[in-house]
């Protein structure tokens, strides 16, 4: 196994691991978000008992790394929100495209919007963040 398959079998095994990990917390990971094909549109919607979140976007990856990447780093960020617990009871949807996330939904304040948005650019490989979460 060369090095860049190495690399790239480890970032799927992390993966993998990040979204069981997800799920047993509760956070859903479409599959549609993590693995859109070339020029696929991505469609992500996530509901809670009193808010819902949905977000449209199309993505062109010249590669099936750079799409194994971004769904990584989705991965990566969605970890990161469940681990700190901001996030909980929360309906966020995050994206990637091309390593700059973008958070959409609906938080519990502007505090808990502006620290999801500090835990985004703090994982490692990200980019840049658009934060569009809202609140109420």
């Amino acid at each position: 196994m060369t090095l860049g398959l190495r690399s790239l079998a480890k970032h799927i095994a992390l993966a993998a691991i990040a979204t069981v990990a997800l799920m047993l917390a509760g956070i859903q990971l479409p599959a549609s978000a993590a693995y859109a094909a070339e020029g696929d549109s991505v469609d992500s919607s996530v509901v809670t008992e009193h808010d819902s979140a949905h977000l449209e976007g199309h993505h062109h990856y010249l590669s099936s790394a750079d799409r194994a990447n971004d769904a990584l780093l989705i991965t990566e960020v969605k970890s990161a929100l469940a681990e700190d617990g901001v996030a909980e009871e929360s309906a966020i949807v995050v994206d990637c495209d091309h390593g700059r996330i973008l958070l959409s939904g609906v938080m519990k304040s502007a505090a808990d919007a502006r620290h999801a948005g500090d835990i985004a650019a703090g994982a490692d490989g990200v980019l840049a963040v658009k934060n569009q979460l809202t609140w109420h």
